[in-house]
């Protein structure tokens, strides 16, 4: 679980479980304050505003994110073992980090317009195995199809598992559904 130290990383701790919780629109410096045991005027201290935050956290949480996800892939020597070590990294990241993770969604939702600013992003790992298995000649389905449907399906999984309907065992034997739809 990603995890803050000093004021200004307590401060994130704080605005990223309240974001993930009530909202990003509904969470308030004030609540953020409240919560990290400061006053409002603290946060000035460092950050000029809440967007600052909003953004800095999408930033290190897609970072953190797309370097698990590089690394995980990296690992595998086939298309094969590259699109499963990259899959079972997601979700492994997905339970481990669920704030973050819900948090990045919402962002997404909510600020589509600002994503492409911030690099690197998940989504570039996950492009960069899936155009590996395309000039490989293993992926049947053109590279951004895949991509929906991995990163969708994915999400919805960990969703699902969140919600008590699926569980993590069953979470991570969708990679084999996925292979053969891409395959």
């Amino acid at each position: 679980m990603l995890r803050f130290k000093n004021t200004k990383e307590r401060i994130l701790e704080s605005a990223l479980k309240l974001f993930s919780e009530k909202g990003i629109r509904e969470t308030t410096l004030k609540d953020i304050a409240r919560d990290v045991g400061i006053t409002e005027g603290a946060i000035y201290r460092h950050f000029s505003s809440k967007d600052e935050i909003v953004d800095l956290l999408f930033k290190k949480c897609a970072e953190d994110f797309y370097t698990r996800l590089k690394k995980a892939a990296e690992k595998g020597n086939n298309c094969k073992e590259k699109v499963y070590l990259l899959g079972q990294e997601f979700l492994n990241f997905c339970f481990e980090n669920p704030e973050a993770f819900k948090y990045m969604d919402l962002f997404h939702y909510l600020r589509a317009e600002k994503v492409s600013q911030f690099k690197p992003l998940p989504k570039d790992a996950v492009v960069e195995v899936l155009e590996f298995c395309k000039r490989e000649g293993v992926l049947k389905v053109p590279v951004w199809h895949a991509l929906a449907l991995l990163v969708g399906t994915l999400e919805r999984v960990f969703l699902l598992s969140q919600a008590g309907i699926l569980n993590k065992e069953g979470a991570y034997r969708i990679m084999d559904i996925i292979w053969k739809a891409l395959t």
